[in-house]
């Protein structure tokens, strides 16, 4: 049984990571505007997906951000128009593509993370290194408490299903 003073506190949480989830949103919006002017914050995500986990198909992408193909679709196409990513064809599969960071796909978010880093080192000036790595070491856990609750929680699958859990699981393991 959960005490009343727990789930307040867990309250508390809920509504710092709603606000925080906001700043988020607008920091992405920040980016992608330096990044291009012209492409959605959204797109952002997907550039930085593409930067961690290398080139992907277009449903590893989709399943990795929680987002539908034709939004993707959409994003991806004003990437590569603006030449930030390109399309190849899948070695494994010459029916599929592979999207891949272009080097001035790569340089742009590069150059956007490093000012976003330069303004996180600024901000967080007045707090001891030790607060730093709590924080830190507090949201890695979370991330990992995730991917296990989602894991562990997630309704059961129907046999077509299975195989897309299983790559979901693995994508998210590599955040």
């Amino acid at each position: 049984m959960e005490s009343h003073d727990r789930r307040a506190k867990v309250h508390e949480l809920e509504q710092e990571f709603n606000r925080l989830f906001v700043r988020r949103r607008f920091n992405a919006l920040q980016l992608a505007r330096q990044i291009d002017p012209e492409i959605e914050p959204a797109s952002y995500s997907v550039l930085a997906t593409l930067q961690q986990m290398g080139p992907q198909r277009m449903t590893a992408i989709a399943r990795h951000l929680g987002i539908g193909k034709p939004t993707l679709s959409r994003q991806l196409s004003t990437l590569e128009a603006r030449g930030f990513v390109e399309k190849a064809t899948d070695p494994d599969d010459g029916r599929a593509q592979m999207v891949s960071l272009t080097e001035e796909g790569r340089s742009r978010l590069e150059s956007a993370q490093g000012d976003r880093a330069e303004r996180y080192l600024q901000m967080l000036q007045p707090w001891e290194e030790q607060e730093i790595n709590l924080l830190s070491g507090l949201l890695a856990k979370l991330n990992r408490t995730y991917t296990e609750f989602d894991a562990e929680n997630e309704p059961p699958l129907s046999n077509g299903a299975a195989e897309h859990q299983a790559a979901k699981t693995e994508a998210i393991k590599g955040d």
